[in-house]
């Protein structure tokens, strides 16, 4: 005989017959509505985007932002806003000539927070989706997207904060030194801190008053290379430093930040090497011949995302600006203060040429697979990236050759649409002169290379499904 069950409070199974009309509302849970997902922080952070633009604007605007007490126009306080926030460097207005310590505090702010939004929010929306095929991101799916915890995005964040800091502290007490030989304490203070600010940031603003942003300066070996650190501790990006500092070995290091640091350092060697022989009695004519290695290497640097240049870019052969033009495109790492379509993108794609090259059947690199949603990605980021800067192109010939009949050269004007597609403020000289059908051109051009990279990215990276069939082959002819 068995023996009976204790009754305990919850034991008892309660039978009911439930109305056909009922409805059972299940309480949600309070964690997974406050966690970011890759979603809404997208939202938020384009609406960012925009409020703050739209207030640097409004500030610009006003008369005690001019040094002469003067209003500027609103389309010149958007373009200057826009180019300062989304870290670009693009000017229709000398920046120390024009604006008054205000205005110049405004530009700096907008540098900053343009800075750390674009590399706090770009680098956690790639986090997240880069959470997508393992376990734990099943388990913390939210409207189908990826999330991080509050605690994640604080943690990240803060580390974020702090390596900027470090880097623009020590940056602007060393350049802060350097400009005290020329300047007065007080002013060279600012000046070390706005271009420290800058250089970090990616942004190419100057206090120079001079085309040549550091063209005073080509001789000075402590400048040149401070903002060179600068802009490459920029636009090489936290997760990939951290990733070093972490490691300290190449065998260690993630996939990603192997071809980083390898596409980066093949740009820099090639382009500095190509800009010391071809432009050797052009745009570095009137530097000493001692000096013109640092000045090449400063170029391919600092030219590349930034747009801070110490040789003249208006004697440049049109040879040097065409193959610019592709350098810009490339830009900085993902997660980075730099624009472009990215370093691992180009990175990923020459491996998979090369690959190709081999006969093997799957790209690899350094002893791991690149899957083929990743190449597909890549490419389409690619083709995306160049159809953009045609159109913006043509664009902007349509409005300063046929519309205003200004008659700017093809390259140039191609040139100054790269460079505002690709956030590196870099310029020939013409962004002054062009008429306000072209500064709107270049806006866009700001706009859409700040958040179209990433937001092309995403929405690449949502759209993919997991294959139920696949159709059969066919053979195409191609070469």
């Amino acid at each position: 005989m068995s023996t009976p069950r204790p009754h305990r409070p919850g034991n008892r199974v309660v039978r009911k017959r439930l109305d056909a009309q009922a409805v059972i509302t299940l309480s949600d849970d309070t964690r997974a509505e406050s966690a970011p997902t890759a979603t809404s922080h997208a939202k938020v952070f384009l609406v960012a985007v925009l409020v703050v633009v739209s207030i640097g604007t409004a500030l610009l605007m006003l008369p005690w932002a001019t040094e002469d007490g003067d209003s500027t126009g609103a389309i010149d306080a958007l373009f200057t806003a826009v180019s300062a926030f989304s870290v670009t460097g693009l000017v229709t207005l000398d920046t120390q000539a024009h604006w008054s310590f205000f205005g110049e505090f405004v530009i700096l702010v907008l540098i900053q927070l343009g800075g750390f939004g674009f590399m706090a929010g770009t680098s956690m929306i790639l986090i997240m989706l880069g959470r997508g095929s393992s376990l734990r991101a099943n388990m913390m799916m939210q409207d189908g997207s990826p999330t991080m915890s509050l605690r994640e995005v604080y943690t990240f964040s803060r580390r974020i904060v702090r390596y900027m800091l470090v880097a623009e502290i020590v940056g602007a007490v060393v350049l802060s030194f350097h400009f005290a030989r020329y300047e007065a304490p007080g002013t060279a203070i600012w000046w070390g801190v706005f271009h420290s600010i800058s250089a970090f940031c990616n942004a190419g603003f100057d206090l120079q008053s001079t085309s040549l942003s550091m063209g005073g300066h080509a001789r000075s070996p402590l400048a040149l290379t401070t903002i060179a650190l600068l802009i490459q501790l920029g636009s090489l990006s936290f997760m990939v430093v951290a990733d070093v500092w972490r490691q300290r070995r190449w065998r260690s290091l993630q996939l990603d930040t192997k071809l980083v640091l390898l596409v980066n350092f093949v740009l820099v060697v090639g382009s500095a090497l190509w800009f010391l022989v071809v432009e050797w009695n052009s745009a570095l004519a009137p530097i000493e011949t001692g000096w013109k290695p640092l000045n090449a290497g400063f170029q391919a640097i600092a030219a590349r995302t930034a747009g801070f240049s110490s040789a003249d870019w208006t004697q440049a052969h049109n040879a040097t600006i065409y193959l610019w033009v592709v350098v810009m495109m490339i830009g900085g790492a993902a997660g980075s203060t730099a624009g472009g379509v990215k370093l691992a993108t180009i990175g990923i794609v020459f491996m998979a040429v090369i690959s190709t090259l081999k006969g093997q059947p799957e790209p690899q690199a350094f002893g791991r697979r690149i899957a083929h949603q990743v190449v597909y990605r890549a490419l389409a980021l690619i083709a995306i990236f160049m159809t953009m800067h045609f159109v913006l192109s043509m664009m902007l010939v349509m409005s300063e050759d046929i519309l205003n009949a200004e008659r700017f050269s093809f390259v140039s004007l191609m040139f100054e649409a790269m460079s505002a597609l690709a956030t590196v403020g870099l310029s020939t000289g013409v962004t002054s002169a062009l008429s306000d059908g072209g500064k709107l051109v270049l806006v866009l051009g700001m706009f859409i290379g700040r958040l179209g990279p990433i937001t092309l990215v995403y929405a690449l990276t949502r759209r993919m499904r997991a294959e139920r069939f696949r159709y059969p082959e066919a053979s195409i002819r191609i070469g």
